[in-house]
Protein backbone atom coordinates (compact mmCIF):
# COMPACT_ATOMS: atom_id res chain seq x y z
CA UNK A 1 0.00 0.00 0.00
CA UNK A 2 1.23 3.13 -0.99
CA UNK A 3 0.70 6.27 1.17
CA UNK A 4 0.86 9.90 -0.93
CA UNK A 5 1.18 12.44 0.70
CA UNK A 6 -0.90 15.47 0.28
CA UNK A 7 0.13 18.19 -1.09
CA UNK A 8 -1.45 21.64 0.71
CA UNK A 9 -2.44 24.91 -1.81
CA UNK A 10 0.28 27.02 -1.34
CA UNK A 11 -1.51 30.10 -1.84
CA UNK A 12 -4.76 30.08 -0.24
CA UNK A 13 -5.23 33.70 0.54
CA UNK A 14 -4.50 34.74 -2.86
CA UNK A 15 -7.14 32.35 -4.38
CA UNK A 16 -9.33 33.61 -1.75
CA UNK A 17 -8.65 37.21 -3.15
CA UNK A 18 -9.40 36.56 -6.10
CA UNK A 19 -12.77 34.17 -5.25
CA UNK A 20 -14.63 37.11 -3.41
CA UNK A 21 -13.28 39.82 -5.77
CA UNK A 22 -15.41 38.00 -8.87
CA UNK A 23 -18.04 37.77 -6.13
CA UNK A 24 -18.04 41.33 -4.86
CA UNK A 25 -17.44 43.11 -8.73
CA UNK A 26 -20.57 40.73 -9.81
CA UNK A 27 -22.75 41.64 -7.08
CA UNK A 28 -21.74 45.40 -7.05
CA UNK A 29 -22.95 45.34 -10.34
CA UNK A 30 -26.35 43.67 -10.27
CA UNK A 31 -26.82 45.69 -6.76
CA UNK A 32 -26.30 49.27 -6.25
CA UNK A 33 -26.89 48.43 -2.35
CA UNK A 34 -24.17 46.02 -2.04
CA UNK A 35 -22.05 48.41 -3.64
CA UNK A 36 -22.78 51.38 -1.62
CA UNK A 37 -22.58 48.87 1.98
CA UNK A 38 -19.23 47.95 0.73
CA UNK A 39 -17.01 50.54 -1.44
CA UNK A 40 -14.18 52.76 0.32
CA UNK A 41 -14.98 56.24 0.91
CA UNK A 42 -15.08 58.68 3.56
CA UNK A 43 -17.15 57.28 5.81
CA UNK A 44 -14.37 55.42 6.91
CA UNK A 45 -12.86 58.16 8.89
CA UNK A 46 -16.45 58.39 10.72
CA UNK A 47 -16.46 54.45 11.78
CA UNK A 48 -17.29 52.68 9.13
CA UNK A 49 -13.52 50.79 9.10
CA UNK A 50 -14.63 47.70 7.47
CA UNK A 51 -14.70 49.85 3.82
CA UNK A 52 -11.12 49.81 4.21
CA UNK A 53 -10.89 46.36 3.57
CA UNK A 54 -14.88 45.47 1.50
CA UNK A 55 -13.78 48.27 -0.92
CA UNK A 56 -10.75 46.59 -2.87
CA UNK A 57 -13.03 43.74 -3.93
CA UNK A 58 -14.86 45.87 -5.93
CA UNK A 59 -14.16 46.52 -9.54
CA UNK A 60 -15.55 49.36 -11.76
CA UNK A 61 -15.31 47.09 -14.59
CA UNK A 62 -14.56 43.21 -15.85
CA UNK A 63 -12.09 44.42 -17.71
CA UNK A 64 -10.42 46.01 -14.68
CA UNK A 65 -10.89 43.55 -12.36
CA UNK A 66 -9.23 40.90 -14.87
CA UNK A 67 -6.18 42.79 -14.89
CA UNK A 68 -5.63 43.42 -11.13
CA UNK A 69 -6.43 39.55 -10.44
CA UNK A 70 -3.88 38.93 -12.99
CA UNK A 71 -1.09 40.80 -11.47
CA UNK A 72 -2.03 39.82 -7.36
CA UNK A 73 -2.27 35.44 -9.42
CA UNK A 74 1.61 36.29 -10.64
CA UNK A 75 2.97 37.40 -7.86
CA UNK A 76 0.62 35.62 -4.77
CA UNK A 77 0.75 32.39 -6.92
CA UNK A 78 4.52 32.08 -6.90
CA UNK A 79 5.41 33.77 -3.83
CA UNK A 80 2.68 33.47 -0.68
CA UNK A 81 4.29 30.52 0.52
CA UNK A 82 7.69 32.09 0.34
CA UNK A 83 6.27 35.59 2.06
CA UNK A 84 4.03 33.50 4.65
CA UNK A 85 5.71 34.84 7.56
CA UNK A 86 4.15 38.12 7.01
CA UNK A 87 1.66 37.17 4.75
CA UNK A 88 -1.30 38.58 6.98
CA UNK A 89 0.56 41.91 6.72
CA UNK A 90 0.99 41.89 3.62
CA UNK A 91 -2.54 41.02 2.45
CA UNK A 92 -4.56 43.03 4.98
CA UNK A 93 -2.32 45.87 4.59
CA UNK A 94 -1.85 45.79 0.54
CA UNK A 95 -6.10 45.80 0.90
CA UNK A 96 -6.26 48.74 3.38
CA UNK A 97 -3.03 50.61 3.22
CA UNK A 98 -3.37 52.05 -0.30
CA UNK A 99 -7.29 52.95 0.05
CA UNK A 100 -6.70 54.65 3.29
CA UNK A 101 -3.69 56.98 1.48
CA UNK A 102 -6.08 57.72 -1.45
CA UNK A 103 -8.52 59.01 0.60
CA UNK A 104 -6.83 60.56 3.04
CA UNK A 105 -4.96 62.35 0.11
CA UNK A 106 -7.97 63.69 -1.23
CA UNK A 107 -7.17 62.15 -4.59
CA UNK A 108 -10.74 60.60 -4.83
CA UNK A 109 -14.20 60.59 -2.94
CA UNK A 110 -14.59 56.71 -3.24
CA UNK A 111 -12.07 53.62 -4.06
CA UNK A 112 -11.95 50.48 -5.28
CA UNK A 113 -9.98 47.45 -7.31
CA UNK A 114 -6.74 45.45 -5.95
CA UNK A 115 -4.07 47.37 -7.74
CA UNK A 116 -2.64 48.62 -4.21
CA UNK A 117 -2.89 44.85 -3.10
CA UNK A 118 -1.08 43.81 -6.63
CA UNK A 119 2.13 46.29 -6.48
CA UNK A 120 2.52 45.27 -2.75
CA UNK A 121 2.76 42.07 -3.94
CA UNK A 122 5.08 42.14 -6.55
CA UNK A 123 7.41 44.50 -4.57
CA UNK A 124 7.28 41.65 -1.97
CA UNK A 125 8.67 39.46 -4.00
CA UNK A 126 11.51 41.24 -5.43
CA UNK A 127 12.98 42.52 -2.62
CA UNK A 128 12.46 38.96 -0.82
CA UNK A 129 14.84 37.34 -3.94
CA UNK A 130 16.49 40.63 -3.65
CA UNK A 131 18.01 39.48 0.03
CA UNK A 132 17.43 35.86 -0.43
CA UNK A 133 19.94 35.47 -3.55
CA UNK A 134 23.79 35.69 -3.64
CA UNK A 135 26.20 36.47 -6.76
CA UNK A 136 25.14 37.27 -10.25
CA UNK A 137 21.78 36.25 -8.84
CA UNK A 138 21.31 39.21 -7.11
CA UNK A 139 22.96 41.59 -9.19
CA UNK A 140 20.04 40.66 -12.28
CA UNK A 141 16.89 40.92 -9.23
CA UNK A 142 18.81 44.35 -8.08
CA UNK A 143 18.93 45.34 -12.18
CA UNK A 144 15.09 44.12 -12.23
CA UNK A 145 14.18 46.34 -9.27
CA UNK A 146 16.15 49.31 -10.62
CA UNK A 147 13.54 49.31 -13.82
CA UNK A 148 10.96 48.19 -11.75
CA UNK A 149 10.78 51.46 -9.39
CA UNK A 150 10.69 53.62 -12.56
CA UNK A 151 6.78 53.37 -12.63
CA UNK A 152 5.79 54.28 -9.21
CA UNK A 153 8.56 56.95 -9.08
CA UNK A 154 7.17 58.20 -12.62
CA UNK A 155 2.89 57.75 -11.52
CA UNK A 156 4.07 59.93 -7.89
CA UNK A 157 6.28 62.60 -10.13
CA UNK A 158 3.56 63.03 -12.43
CA UNK A 159 0.58 62.29 -10.86
CA UNK A 160 -0.45 59.91 -13.89
CA UNK A 161 -0.64 56.46 -14.28
CA UNK A 162 2.21 54.97 -16.56
CA UNK A 163 -0.57 52.82 -18.07
CA UNK A 164 -3.50 53.99 -18.62
CA UNK A 165 -7.00 52.43 -18.99
CA UNK A 166 -10.53 53.35 -19.23
CA UNK A 167 -12.36 52.22 -16.15
CA UNK A 168 -15.61 54.09 -17.44
CA UNK A 169 -17.14 57.61 -16.35
CA UNK A 170 -16.03 59.48 -13.37
CA UNK A 171 -13.54 56.63 -12.57
CA UNK A 172 -9.73 57.55 -12.54
CA UNK A 173 -6.51 55.49 -11.88
CA UNK A 174 -4.86 56.87 -8.67
CA UNK A 175 -1.12 56.54 -8.55
CA UNK A 176 -0.83 56.98 -4.61
CA UNK A 177 -2.51 53.53 -4.01
CA UNK A 178 0.70 51.93 -6.40
CA UNK A 179 3.18 53.45 -3.88
CA UNK A 180 1.58 53.37 -0.61
CA UNK A 181 1.15 49.33 -2.14
CA UNK A 182 5.04 49.13 -3.24
CA UNK A 183 6.18 50.77 0.12
CA UNK A 184 4.38 48.62 2.12
CA UNK A 185 5.49 45.10 -0.18
CA UNK A 186 9.35 46.37 0.22
CA UNK A 187 9.19 46.18 4.16
CA UNK A 188 7.27 42.62 4.22
CA UNK A 189 9.66 41.10 1.66
CA UNK A 190 12.63 41.75 3.29
CA UNK A 191 11.04 41.20 6.92
CA UNK A 192 9.83 38.04 5.26
CA UNK A 193 13.69 37.30 3.84
CA UNK A 194 15.14 37.95 7.28
CA UNK A 195 12.65 35.48 8.93
CA UNK A 196 14.13 32.62 6.64
CA UNK A 197 17.63 33.76 6.98
CA UNK A 198 16.58 33.33 10.90
CA UNK A 199 15.00 30.08 10.38
CA UNK A 200 11.54 30.86 11.67
CA UNK A 201 9.96 29.99 8.59
CA UNK A 202 11.75 27.69 6.24
CA UNK A 203 11.23 27.51 2.94
CA UNK A 204 7.82 25.66 1.92
CA UNK A 205 10.27 23.24 -0.34
CA UNK A 206 11.87 21.43 2.31
CA UNK A 207 8.64 21.58 3.89
CA UNK A 208 7.16 19.36 1.41
CA UNK A 209 10.03 17.37 1.18
CA UNK A 210 9.90 16.47 5.09
CA UNK A 211 6.67 15.64 4.62
CA UNK A 212 7.08 13.36 1.45
CA UNK A 213 9.71 11.35 3.60
CA UNK A 214 7.60 10.93 6.59
CA UNK A 215 4.78 9.48 4.23
CA UNK A 216 7.17 7.39 2.42
CA UNK A 217 8.58 6.35 5.74
CA UNK A 218 5.28 5.42 6.93
CA UNK A 219 4.09 3.76 3.84
CA UNK A 220 7.22 1.68 3.76
CA UNK A 221 6.79 0.57 7.53
CA UNK A 222 2.90 -0.57 6.77
CA UNK A 223 4.47 -2.51 3.66
CA UNK A 224 6.23 -4.49 5.80
CA UNK A 225 3.90 -5.16 8.28
CA UNK A 226 1.65 -6.32 5.73
CA UNK A 227 4.29 -8.61 4.73
CA UNK A 228 5.35 -10.04 7.79
CA UNK A 229 1.43 -10.81 8.61
CA UNK A 230 1.44 -12.65 5.18
CA UNK A 231 4.60 -14.83 6.18
CA UNK A 232 3.48 -15.68 9.66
Amino acid sequence: MTVRPRIPCDFPWTLAVGVLAVAATAVAFASPRFADAVVADGRIAHGQLWRALTGPFVHATWGHLVRDLALVALAGVAYEAALRSRRALLFAGGLALPAIAVLAAGDARWYCGLSGLSHALLAAALSYELLSRRGIVRALVAALCAVSAVKPIYEVVTGAPAFAMSLGPDVVQVPLAHAAGVLLGIACGLLAALDRRRGSFPPRCSVRAEAAMSAGAAGGALGRRVVLEELE
